[in-house]
């Protein structure tokens, strides 16, 4: 039995279904241990050890228990960096498992003496919360522990397994102590409010007259949506979220203006900045969900109720903390509230018709219409009154994230939107999908996977459409086809004037392309067609992917930006 062996029956023990990786020579002993012990845990091969990374994170987010990838010694473990920074960024737990020369090669590491050779540790140490090696095969079991022990402690997020070609290869070694898999589910801890801090807390919210309550991936992760909710109906306030906090309650209820922030809805951004004191739970209260910390403006009293006191008071001063998970501290918050009168600040009515207004009134767009160029706006309205609410959304980076974050609408609360928000690469879309779609087959979970990505961020990773086809995951990509980097367009006109360069792409046919990687591929440029084709996608009983690709104008945005006043943007 080798170390490869007892590294796959510990991640069994600790509750790990699925890896996701790269092969190479020397981390095989893995991929044997893993072979010997299917279906218990499964090994799904990835196109790219960056999309190793992105799965596992996803796979993570959906499924609340630690994501794990693998990667070889040098070039595998370098392409790891983006997956690890946007998990780092995200609070997301991801194991890495890396690969490295043998112990005694060390003096050959400098400029690839030993073949892939590279100061590897350096580079990956500062992506993540902590970096185990294991150098004998008795403390394999104490280093993967302490990495799924720190993973998820605290504001969770990505740990390094470094184990060297000769300790893989190598015979297994003691146990010592039994795993489980509590070790490797989030939130795993659940540090309660101090009283003292809540009360401080109920003072100021006493003396405002209209509080708003800003809800962040943070509150989603702790399952917090029912504290959340009656936090804001006790309060009489409007509940926004961040990008990633959507979900934290259904966009239906009455008091949820959506999504806030340079991604947001104007609504939420408007009665923001109207607010006279701001509750932000589990909600880092950073550049995008605050327009750049213009809404609410930097002197507003606020609230804030965070796992990590390091956030609390970062960006603005007026703050009373409340160090807690976000579903304990909310509902510590809600309970001290109860008996306190509602504000009655807030007009509702208007509330109502802000929420009408942007929900079921027309469609706006920032340049006309034009026959065989469709506005992604009017595409997103269409894929939220299609799916269904078993199925999910996941997004890649850029526009797209902002496209589905304020035009489609969470009629169930949970865990029913990703995006990354952390770093915001390019590329994290798919292989996103992947994860999500892999985590709901392992948990026998039903819906499909609707996965939306520009062209830019489409062009990063669509190799990854030969893995969902050979899992059969249920997938329906919708690619964004403007052929531009069409948010770096927007920011090169407003600031230079005459010619731009490096913002335009030749017209590629990716439904041509991802036919040819093995899913069912459709190009559409008319709204009637797009709708056909995804209806026709999601009711596809095979479980295959499906990528439509829709010729989309290059003049459109989601995103909003802060003026004086009122922030405006209301396209």
């Amino acid at each position: 039995m080798h170390i490869g062996d007892q590294l796959a029956d510990r991640l069994i023990a600790y509750g790990i279904r699925r890896v996701f990786g790269c092969p190479g020579g020397q981390t095989l002993p893995l991929y044997d241990g893993i072979a010997k012990r299917r279906p218990r845990i499964e090994h799904t091969v990835m196109r790219d050890e960056r999309s190793a990374a992105y799965a596992a994170d996803a796979y993570a987010r959906a499924s609340g228990t630690v994501g794990v990838c693998d990667a070889t010694v040098g070039p595998g473990a370098s392409n790891l960096v983006s997956g690890l920074l946007e998990a780092s960024a995200s609070s997301v737990p991801v194991l890495a498992i890396v690969s490295d020369i043998p112990r005694h090669w060390e003096h050959r590491r400098r400029l690839g003496s030993a073949s892939q050779g590279v100061e590897q540790r350096r580079l990956l140490e500062p992506c993540a919360r902590w970096y185990g090696r294991v150098e004998t095969g008795d403390n394999l079991a104490e280093i993967l522990h302490a990495c799924l022990r720190i993973a998820t402690s605290g504001r969770p997020g990505p740990v390094v397994l470094e184990i060297p070609a000769d300790v893989f290869y190598g015979p297994a070694g003691a146990e010592g102590f039994p795993a489980g898999p509590e070790w490797a589910a989030f939130p795993r801890l659940r540090p309660a409010a101090d009283p003292a801090a809540v009360e401080d807390a109920v003072s100021r919210l006493r003396e405002s007259k209209t509080p708003m309550l800003v809800a962040g991936g943070g509150a989603l992760r702790a399952g917090a949506g029912p504290e959340v909710q009656r936090l804001a109906e006790t309060l009489g306030c409007p509940i926004a979220t961040s990008v990633t906090g959507k979900g934290v309650i259904a966009e239906t209820h009455p008091l949820s203006v959506g999504v806030a922030g340079s991604f947001g809805m104007p609504m939420a951004n408007t009665l923001l900045a109207e607010s006279d004191c701001v509750l932000f739970v589990g909600c880092k209260a950073g550049q995008t969900v605050t327009l750049g910390w213009s809404v609410p403006k930097p002197d507003t009293p606020v609230v804030h109720i965070d796992i990590d006191p390091e956030e609390i008071g970062r960006n603005y001063h007026r703050t009373v903390g409340i160090v807690a998970d976000a579903k304990l501290g909310a509902g510590a918050l809600a309970a001290a509230l109860q008996h306190t009168p509602r504000s009655g600040g807030w007009d509702l009515e208007r509330i109502a018709a802000m929420r009408r207004a942007w929900w079921d009134g027309p469609v706006c767009y920032k340049t006309p219409p034009a026959r065989g160029v469709l506005k992604p706006q009017d595409l997103v309205r269409v894929v939220g009154a299609i799916m269904s609410d078993d199925d999910v959304f996941v997004t890649d980076a850029s526009l797209a994230s902002g496209w589905a974050a304020t035009r489609w609408q969470v009629n169930v609360a949970g865990r029913r939107f990703f995006a990354p928000r952390g770093l915001a690469g390019l590329g994290w879309g798919l292989p996103a999908a992947i994860g999500v779609a892999a985590a709901a087959r392992d948990r026998e979970r039903p819906g499909r996977v609707v996965c939306l990505a520009g062209d830019g961020g489409w062009a990063y990773s669509m190799a990854e459409v030969e893995p969902a086809a050979r899992l059969n995951l249920p997938i329906v990509a919708v690619v964004l086809n403007n052929s531009s980097l069409a948010w770096i367009d927007h920011v090169a006109a407003g600031r230079f004037a005459g010619d731009r360069v490096s913002d335009r792409f030749l017209d590629v046919n990716f439904a041509q392309a991802a036919a040819a990687l093995g899913a069912l591929g459709e190009r559409v440029d008319d709204l009637d067609r797009f709708e056909s084709a995804f209806r026709a996608a999601c009711r596809d009983e095979t479980p295959r992917p499906w990528v439509l690709e829709a010729v989309t104008s290059d003049g459109e945005t989601p995103v909003l930006q802060p003026s004086a006043g009122v922030p405006r943007g209301g396209y």
